[in-house]
């Protein structure tokens, strides 16, 4: 939820007026929660960057196949992979730079020539930020299911907002079958998930920020997606109605908490949430109309700013992942007690009831206070249990390698060249949002917010 100038511009006026009086008048005067609407503050201090050079003999070691502009708009969202196919999500900064231009479908089965052959088309005057394609089979539905995140650009509006589901068997021609609602005057998804249950179910899960806060209503969103013509919400949680935690209390530069993303796990019978400032929630969802709390995991302290952004696990689940989203440098750059942007936290999850602090990986750049870029993580995926990439802003994607008891290495990295955001609205730099890893080819998808889409190779993985 962070610094990306248009889709963080909007949302960071919302998200300080809600932290400072959280209320639904507060929301209902135009302010949009948008987790990365903080972006637009640092652009609008009009920097430009080029390509960051990676660390000495390490560029090489991730290897450029493909790119695809995506038709050049920009405001490109996260990216997911499936069966050779690439989506990438559109994201919005308010009502006057909302370009609703949908979920990008580009058939990379020829990485070396990428080409864009489709869209799922989201509503004007939203965005679509997050989507998560499965292959599932139910009584009501076999093939290649697509959920998107919908969230409205201007909260006055009445525009839909929540979760649509699409028929992407045939990705040339998907085809929507549904949509479940959230409820007005909230945000909508930001980010989601699917999983195809033991059961047979399909569940499908919504991060709806500062819904709490606005009318009381859940952050944490269970839909029941079995038959994706009729979804409905099976169960939801609350920070403070579930945990007794006050939702309105924050920590570090930017006090807000809010649930910002889902991951499900253990087939769906587990779900991580990842809240800005109140940590990474674990749920069990055996039962998804009642969700049992098991643990949470606050990264501050030691973090001093706490943005639990998202996580993902390594090592069979015995490594807990957290993402934080700092933009301390550029929100609060005279004030000592914040410092550089950030690093990613490692946990022993060996007990999930009680996961351990291990140790932290960063960036040079990371480590700095330099405002020439964006140099905070976003997101982290794991490949053959100890080999992370992740989505870093300007530093690109970065690969490195958990080793024993936490400690962590740098292994490669890539930085595509700074491109202008046609809004305007965005800095002329690198701005890697997303992160895929195609683990049948050893391929990684980058979605970069201004360029769009960029398929990796990394080199000598097959070492690990």
């Amino acid at each position: 939820m962070k610094r990306l100038s248009s889709w963080f511009a909007l949302l960071i006026a919302l998200l300080v007026v809600l932290a400072l009086a959280p209320s639904a008048t507060a929301t209902r005067q135009g302010l949009v929660a948008d987790p990365h609407a903080r972006l637009t503050k640092a652009a609008k201090n009009t920097r430009t960057s080029s390509s960051v050079a990676a660390e000495a003999g390490q560029a090489d070691r991730i290897r450029l196949i493909g790119h695809n502009r995506l038709g050049g708009g920009g405001f490109n969202a996260d990216v997911w992979g499936h069966r050779g196919f690439a989506y990438v999500g559109v994201w919005g900064a308010g009502p006057d730079a909302c370009p609703a231009t949908g979920v990008k479908v580009v058939d990379y089965r020829n990485p070396r020539r990428p080409r864009l052959v489709s869209r799922l088309q989201n509503p004007a005057g939203t965005t679509a930020e997050d989507v998560v394609v499965r292959r599932v089979h139910t009584q009501a539905f076999h093939g290649d299911l697509a959920v998107t995140g919908i969230q409205a650009c201007d909260n006055e509006s009445s525009v839909f907002r929540g979760l649509q589901f699409f028929d992407v068997t045939h990705p040339r021609r998907p085809r929507e079958l549904g949509r479940w609602a959230a409820p007005l005057p909230t945000i909508g998804c930001h980010e989601v998930d699917l999983v195809m249950r033991r059961d047979g179910g399909v569940l499908a899960g919504c991060a709806n920020v500062f819904a709490e806060q606005i009318n009381g209503s859940d952050e944490v969103i269970l839909v029941d997606a079995t038959n994706p013509l009729r979804p409905r919400k099976v169960g939801g949680w609350t920070l403070g109605r579930d945990l007794g935690l006050d939702p309105t209390q924050g920590v570090g530069c930017f006090a807000a908490s809010f649930a910002h993303s889902v991951r499900f796990f253990d087939a769906g019978r587990t779900v991580y949430v990842s809240y800005w400032d109140a940590g990474t929630i674990n749920l069990g969802i055996a039962n998804p109309a009642a969700p049992r709390f098991v643990s949470r995991t606050p990264i501050a302290p030691p973090d001093e700013d706490g943005d639990n952004h998202s996580m993902t696990l390594a090592k069979g689940g015995r490594v807990l992942i957290i993402n934080p989203e700092d933009f301390s440098p550029l929100e609060c750059p005279d004030d000592s007690r914040f410092g550089g942007w950030g690093e990613v936290y490692l946990y022993d999850n060996t007990n999930p009831r009680r996961p351990i602090f291990l140790g932290t990986f960063s960036t040079p750049n990371s480590r700095s206070t330099r405002t020439d870029g964006d140099y905070t993580v976003h997101n982290t995926e794991v490949v053959r249990g100890n080999q992370a990439f992740s989505s870093w802003y300007s530093d690109g994607i970065v690969w490195w390698q958990i080793g024993q008891a936490g400690v962590t290495s740098m292994r490669g990295q890539f930085v595509p060249p700074a491109a202008p955001d046609p809004f305007g609205v965005l800095p002329t730099a690198p701005e890697v949002w997303g992160v895929y890893l195609d683990r049948q080819r050893d391929l990684i998808l980058a979605s970069d917010m201004n360029s769009g889409l960029w398929i990796l190779k990394p080199v000598g993985l097959g070492d690990f």
